[in-house]
């Protein structure tokens, strides 16, 4: 069994999304910078644990919220998780990514 993949990600409302850290969790500064700059934005949004490859063209995994973000008392936990999964599935597209040129010969 492969080992499991652990990130640390700030997941806006409309599903954009930021890695903070991997393995370990992000410190509280970090944490406070993200929410700021989310708020300077107009966003809100969630420090969340992503637990699964982020690249599979299958489902990532297990999404767990760990706490709102700066102002996010709002934040709608499973429309940000929607959102999230329509970018994520939309970015390991093979629509999306470019196949490599095929060689005659």
């Amino acid at each position: 069994m492969a080992p499991s993949l652990l990130r640390w990600i700030v997941l806006a409302n409309d599903g954009r999304h930021s890695t903070l850290g991997c393995d370990t969790a992000p410190e509280d500064a970090e944490v406070a910078a993200a929410g700021a700059a989310l708020a300077s934005m107009g966003l809100t949004g969630l420090l969340v644990r992503l637990d699964g490859d982020y690249w599979s063209r299958r489902k990532t995994g297990a999404l767990t919220m760990i706490q709102p973000l700066s102002h996010a008392v709002d934040a709608d936990w499973p429309a940000a998780v929607a959102a999230f999964e329509a970018m994520r599935m939309a970015a390991t597209s093979s629509k999306v990514r470019s196949s490599p040129p095929r060689i005659a010969g």
